[in-house]
This record gives C-alpha cells, structure tokens and sequence, in this order.
C-alpha cells in the first residue's frame, strides 16, 4: 500500500504535492518521492527521493530544483522489497518522456519480468520493482502505437490522451492485480488510471486559485485533496483513465472495466477517518461496524465494565459500541504518536518491539475491570497478543477482544501485507483457539454481511476473508516465496 498524489496547473506544484503527501503519510512510511516538469524548452523533469518520512527527505531546498507546473509525489509502503533508495518512486523514462508513481501490487510480476530478461532490452536496464514494469511497460506500448521498439535522439513520441489511453489498454491487458497509478508527461500533462476491479482507490479535484488558475489533482484519498482546498473531488471509475493536458483539457475513458471489488482493508484500517471511497465515509462505515458488533455482542450476552479502542483506527467503532450497549468509553491505551504505524513495519520483530515502545495503558483503571478491547482487525495477533498480556498485567478481570474485521485467513495479493497464510493468527483456527493463542478470554468478530453492511458495499474484495479473489492468482506463489525469503534473510526486493 502506498500513497500517490499528482497536481497540475499551478507553479506551486511541488509545494501543494509535498503538504498533500504529508496528508498520505499514514499509507507508506518507508520513504517518499517528488517528480516534477517544467515549462522550459527543452522541458525538462526535476527528481528527488529518499528514504524515511516525507518531512525529513524534503527541505526547503527541494524546491529551488523542484520546479515546474506540473507534480507528483509517491510516499512508499513495501510489501515486497528491501528497503533500497534506487527502488523508491517516483520512477522516470526519460526516452519516453514520462514519469509515474503505483499504488498497488502487480500478481503476475514475476512472469512478466522473466518473459522481459529475455529481451534485448533487459541488457540495458534494470527491473527490479513491479512498479518499474508499469512503467517501462507502458513505455514500450506508447512506442509500439508508432511502430517503433526505439527512439532516436532526436525522435520523441506524440504524448495525448488517445495514444495514453491506448497504451494504457495494452498494459490493462498485461496486469493481473491491483494498479492505482499517476503520472507526468514531458509536456507537463497529468495522467492517472485505475485497475479494472477498482481494487486501489484513486480521487480526482478541480479547483480555482486566488489568482484563477484551474488547477487539478490525482490522489489515492480525497482527506489530501480537501487539505488542500480541491473542493470538485470524484473518484475515478474502476477501470477508467484521464488525461489532463498541460493547457487544462480533460479527457476521460473507461478503458477496461470488470466486476467491481475494493478493497475493504481501506475502510477498515488504512484509509484516513476523514476521506471517503465509493460515496462512503470512512468515519460512518467504522461506526457503523460498531454498531453491528453491538448487536452481536448482545446477542451472545457478553458484559462488560469499559469499552476501551486501540488507537487510532478503531475508535469510531468503540464508540459506537459504547453508545450502542450503555457502557462506558475509555481512552485507557495512549499511543506514543512518535511510533510509525506498526503494521506496515518491514517484519515481525520490528513490529513487536514497535508495539512495546507504542501503547501505554492506564494501569489503575483497568483494575478489577471487565474489558471489551475494541480493535481494527486482527491480522498475525502480535499486537493482540501484547495488547492482552499488557491489560492483563494491567489488573483487568475479564478481557474480550473485538474486531471490527472478519478474521483475515488468507493471503493478500493486492498490496497489503500478508501474503503468507502460515503468518495469519486466524488461519485454520476457530474463534476459540484465537482467543487461547492471544491470551483473551473471548475474541468477537464483525461478519462478512456485517462488513458489507457497514461499508455499504455489495461488491468488495474479500479475498483475504474468504479465499475468493477478483483476479486470477495462479502467480502469487511467487510473489509469496519471495516475500518469505526477503524475511528470512532480512533482505529486501521489489514492489510497491
């Protein structure tokens, strides 16, 4: 999971993309990107990358070299993929003249990179990155729409939203997997897509200036666009592209389009209270996830004398939890805000230790107390797992551990990451044998319908609930042989 914005229209570009990633932060944490064009003749790209959070790889300096009307950013979230500078996006073709920035994972990677190692091209260049593949993908289908395989130097290719949007079909029909993607052309054109299932999310803003530029963005969550005063926000269609060109003409195609399934974990966990997919808000739809599982909590007669969420992605739904059955909240975990969000950490350990320095609880009132924890989802159980012994040690009599998930059993091909079933705490066991392995006297999960209930969806990928996925992944043993061995040896590969 990453999180990617691109603006156009505005000679403050690289400023307005770099506040809109500081808004993506939470999506990608392992560093961050920002691509720039400018208007000059010849045009030319301006590129910087680094690794850690967004404000420690830009200064003010950056923006002396960032120049340019046209921006975008990329803030990187590794499912597989060793923490390398050279594989952070956004990623460049200067031949081509375009630049992008993905969010998502491509299942089928591997394939397509072994059938590329035995192309000329390989013995020039390096593919190490799903990402990458996108893009020199893409490239190569741009150049194939005018019979070339190669430019010569002083040869450029006709870079519009019909030759984009052709390019863009060929490569939909290479990609099994998940794709929200960004990107610049050397004119200074903006252009972004989204994967036939609509698996990734991807908004679009229009918005006036004081000084009445039109100035439009591409972003992976709408909280970004309103932060910085787009105030025309809709989401892109499964499937379809848009081209902004340098002088403001939008053009817009559903290029490819299947049966529609997003991706539930951004409601649940990843996406930011404030932003909304699919006309939902992601604020309601964890509400009301608590309000179901209030109903279920009472159905199996369980009591309790606190509610009490784990920070900060499951306190919309312990409210409403508390309000629901007539028991008190309490803020009694306090996170350490300088802690990074532990479940996209690289591996277990770091995760664990991660948890040990995050979470505090307030030891005296949890004494004597029958306690419903409310968390997001419950995903490897390590932090379930310290959470309990930590109330336990706490003084609490009676702990009931709640999610407002399903019990995640299978793996994740799309981007997040758990692509291994043997990780997963609720793989091959029941709720009984969960609540044992994490310590609680009883664990509660929201179901399926529940879930679509809440989020509003009838469509969504579920996947990693049900073993059921939108696309084919007769590939992701590969996807999931390499992440293990990235752990195994501490070494990391590709990916967004």
């Amino acid at each position: 999971m990453c999180g990617i914005i691109a603006i156009s229209g505005t000679v403050g570009s690289a400023y307005e993309v770099f506040f809109g990633l500081m808004n993506l932060q939470h999506r990608g944490q392992d560093g961050a990107g920002i691509l720039t064009v400018d208007g000059k003749d010849p045009p030319g790209f301006h590129l910087q990358k680094g690794s850690g959070l967004i404000d420690n790889v830009f200064s003010e300096r950056s923006f002396k070299t960032l120049k340019g009307r046209a921006a975008l950013g990329h803030s990187r979230y590794a499912t597989v993929g060793r923490n390398d500078p050279n594989l952070l996006q956004p990623f460049l073709d200067s031949e081509s003249g375009i630049g992008l920035g993905h969010n998502g994972n491509i299942v089928n990677f591997y394939q397509l990179r072994e059938k590329w190692l035995n192309t000329e091209d390989s013995r020039n260049r390096q593919i190490n990155s799903d990402s990458q593949m996108i893009l020199r993908l893409l490239a190569d289908h741009l150049k194939d729409g005018e019979g070339k395989k190669t430019l010569s130097a002083s040869e450029e290719l006709v870079l519009n939203a019909d030759t984009m949007f052709s390019a863009i079909g060929k490569l939909m029909d290479d990609l099994i997997g998940s794709y929200s993607v960004v990107g610049l052309t050397k004119n200074g054109d903006l252009f972004g897509f989204r994967d036939p299932h609509g698996i990734r999310p991807l908004a679009m803003g229009k918005k006036k200036t004081e000084e009445g530029e039109t100035v439009y963005a591409l972003a992976s969550e709408s909280v970004a666009l309103r932060f910085l005063g787009f105030n025309e926000i809709e989401e892109l269609g499964t499937g379809e592209g848009v081209f902004i060109s340098h002088d403001g003409k939008v053009e817009r195609k559903v290029i490819k389009e299947e049966s529609t399934s997003p991706c539930m974990f951004e409601w649940v966990y990843f996406a930011r209270v404030e932003s909304e997919f699919a006309g939902q808000s992601v604020y309601k739809a964890r509400f009301r996830l608590g309000l179901l599982l209030a109903e279920q909590l009472k159905a199996q007669g369980i009591e309790a004398d606190v509610v009490v969420p784990v920070p900060e992605t499951s306190r919309a739904s312990a409210i409403a939890i508390s309000e629901a059955m007539g028991i008190p909240f309490r803020e009694l975990l306090i996170k350490n805000r300088y802690v990074n969000r532990t479940f996209i950490l690289d591996d277990q350990q770091t995760r664990q230790e991660a948890i040990r320095r995050k979470l505090f609880p307030i030891i005296d009132e949890f004494e004597g107390q029958r306690c419903l924890i409310v968390d997001d989802s419950i995903v490897r159980g390590n932090t379930a797992q310290q959470l309990v012994r930590l109330v336990r040690q706490s003084g609490a009599k009676e702990i009931t551990l709640v999610s407002t998930c399903p019990p995640i059993s299978h793996p994740c091909y799309y981007g997040i990451d758990f692509p291994s079933a043997s990780e997963l705490v609720a793989y091959n066991r029941t709720d009984e044998q969960i609540a044992k392995e994490l310590g609680a006297d009883k664990v509660v999960f929201q179901s399926i319908e529940g879930l679509k209930e809440a989020l509003g969806q009838k469509n969504l990928c579920t996947g990693c609930l049900t073993g059921e996925y939108p696309t084919s992944v007769a590939d992701g043993g590969a996807f999931e042989e390499q992440r293990l061995l990235d752990r195994r040896d501490k070494v990391k590969e590709p990916s967004c």
